[in-house]
């Protein structure tokens, strides 16, 4: 538990050997060295995955809240951009062609239907990639400073802002 006294679990989802598909991961990475080094009270549960899916329904049942970092591609946002998205505003898919395929809101009401204690909020927030293709192990600059700005918003979504945003610069920016 945090602050606010919500179970939370925060998921990075990504490739770390695709540049900036990583991001969530790399985010995720950057929170808990945050709240590591201030030494506070209750950490949020920190995962790290690539899976989708009921995979992900798995990783969201049992929590009050789960805050999902993940990496965006979009023609219209500038790489580095953070964007919050509610699970509303994403798709919702009836006709499943794979288990793979199976999107967020179907997970959220899916678990529902099968009786899990599926998240009372989810909190998603999405990091345009400047290249998300490329194997490499480190993000691009426009991808560190979404990380970044990222990680500040989750932290105020703890409540642990005042004294853990905007640190030095991380370890996880390849620079």
């Amino acid at each position: 538990m945090n602050q606010t006294g919500m179970k939370t679990r925060i998921i990075g989802l990504g490739n770390t050997i695709l540049s900036d598909d990583g991001v969530g991961i790399y985010t995720v990475r950057e929170v808990a060295r945050r709240l590591a080094e201030s030494g506070d009270g209750a950490k949020p549960d920190i995962v790290e995955t690539e899976v989708a899916g009921f995979a992900l329904m798995e990783l969201m049942a049992g929590w009050d809240r789960v805050i999902l970092v993940d990496c965006i591609q979009f023609d219209s946002l500038r790489a580095g951009a953070v964007v919050p998205i509610a699970p509303d505003d994403l798709r919702t898919s009836l006709k499943l062609r794979s288990v793979h395929e199976i999107d967020l809101p179907t997970v959220l009401k899916l678990g529902d239907r099968l009786g899990l204690a599926m998240p009372q909020e989810v909190r998603i927030f999405g990091i345009q990639a400047q290249d998300a293709w490329t194997f490499g192990e480190s993000l691009s600059p426009a991808a560190a400073r979404g990380m970044n700005r990222a990680a500040d918003l989750i932290l105020q979504q703890l409540g642990d802002c005042q004294s853990l945003c905007a640190p030095p610069p991380s370890p996880w920016t390849g620079s």
